[in-house]
């Protein structure tokens, strides 16, 4: 399909730029347009990203999910790694990038203010999503990043692995509730 779309859209700027003068066509936005949507094409046929049609719509920053991105890193970028784990950072580079900068919040209970906060069962999610081998971490910021050509299997299986964890967070929560409940009993007892 790539290829077939390369042509098609050679052969639309061609006539476009051959009637450049009689027609309202912006070319440049109409190029960008087909740049986008050939990106598109190619994280789906040669990197085997299950991406969704129109889910590109920028060449160097694309919001995929709340926690799921696609972006183009580098200095000229102006796109680094606020702290990575090794201190090296992409230089040109396509990644995917899946964060959580509240950390263990995700799979926490309660309200804006006295929401808990499960870093254990957290570790067990993050420790699963760093199997899948990230090129570049930010442990600080729970961040991990894979090169475009490293991506497929994790951008394929997260959304899977995510709603594995919601539903064992919930049993999680029940336990961790009870014993956040004896606790308290105990403590009360003992007062």
């Amino acid at each position: 399909m790539m290829e077939e779309t390369k042509k098609a859209y050679k052969d639309i700027f061609k006539i476009l730029n051959k009637y450049k003068d009689i027609h309202v066509f912006d070319i440049r936005d109409l190029k960008r347009e087909s740049d986008i949507h050939l990106l598109e094409i190619e994280l789906r046929e040669n990197y085997g990203l299950n991406i969704k049609p129109n889910q590109i719509r920028s060449l160097d920053w694309n919001k995929i999910g709340e926690h799921i991105y696609i972006a183009k890193y580098g200095s000229k970028y102006s796109r680094t790694i606020s702290w990575s784990t090794d201190g090296r950072q992409p230089e040109d580079e396509l990644l995917l990038c899946i964060e959580f900068p509240t950390g263990a919040f995700i799979f926490g209970y309660g309200d804006t203010f006295n929401k808990e906060y499960p870093t254990d069962f957290f570790q067990k999610f993050w420790l699963e999503l760093k199997s899948f081998s990230p090129d570049y971490t930010d442990e600080a910021n729970k961040g991990l990043y894979w090169n475009i050509k490293n991506a497929k299997d994790i951008f394929n299986s997260f959304d899977e692995i995510l709603q594995k964890y919601y539903k064992l967070n919930q049993e999680d929560y029940k336990q961790r509730k009870i014993n956040k409940m004896k606790e308290e009993l105990t403590k009360l007892e003992n007062s």
